[in-house]
C-alpha cells in the first residue's frame, strides 16, 4: 500500500482537479458540471496509476492514445467526497494545485447540495471556476457561457 503523504506529494507534481462544462439543453440549467480528480503517466511508469487506484479504491484507469499515457481518473461525486476530498484535507498539497483544490473541493460541495441543478446555483459555481487555473477547467461553449453570468 503507498503511503498517503507520498500520494499528495505525487498529486502535487502529476494530479489535476478539473472541472468539465458543456451546455446541454436537455437539463433545466442548460449546463453539465463534471468535476474529475486524475493522474497521468507514460505507459513504462504505469505501475503507480494501478497503485493510485488501489489507494483510494475507486475510480476508472483508461489507455490514451493521443500521448501514450495511461490515465486514472474519479468521477463519481460519491467518491469524490467520500474518498478523494477527504485525503487531500488530511494530506495538504503544497503546489498551486493547492488552490485548485479547494475551488474543486467547494464546486463539489455545491454539488452535493444540488446546486448544479437551479439557475442560481450555476452562477455561484461558474463563480467558482473563474478562479481556477484554464488547465483545470473545460468550458464549452463560453458565450453562451456569458449570456447566462449576465443574467
Amino acid at each position: 500500500m503507498l503511503n498517503p503523504q507520498y500520494v499528495a506529494g505525487f498529486v502535487d507534481g502529476e494530479g489535476a482537479f478539473s472541472i468539465t462544462v458543456s451546455p446541454r439543453s436537455s437539463l433545466n440549467v442548460g449546463w453539465e458540471i463534471r468535476p474529475s480528480f486524475s493522474l497521468s503517466q507514460n505507459k513504462a511508469s504505469r505501475s503507480v496509476i494501478f497503485k493510485m487506484k488501489e489507494f483510494f479504491n475507486c475510480g476508472h484507469i483508461r489507455p490514451s492514445k493521443k500521448d501514450n499515457t495511461v490515465k486514472y481518473e474519479v468521477r463519481s461525486l460519491e467518491d469524490l467526497q467520500r474518498k478523494i476530498i477527504p485525503h487531500f484535507e488530511k494530506y495538504s498539497l503544497h503546489t498551486s494545485k493547492r488552490k485548485n483544490f479547494e475551488i474543486f473541493r467547494k464546486v463539489v460541495q455545491l454539488m452535493s447540495q444540488g446546486k448544479h441543478l437551479e439557475a442560481n446555483g450555476i452562477k455561484e459555481i461558474f463563480t467558482h471556476l473563474e478562479k481556477l487555473n484554464e488547465s483545470s477547467k473545460k468550458i464549452y461553449n463560453r458565450k453562451k457561457l456569458q449570456g447566462l453570468m449576465n443574467v
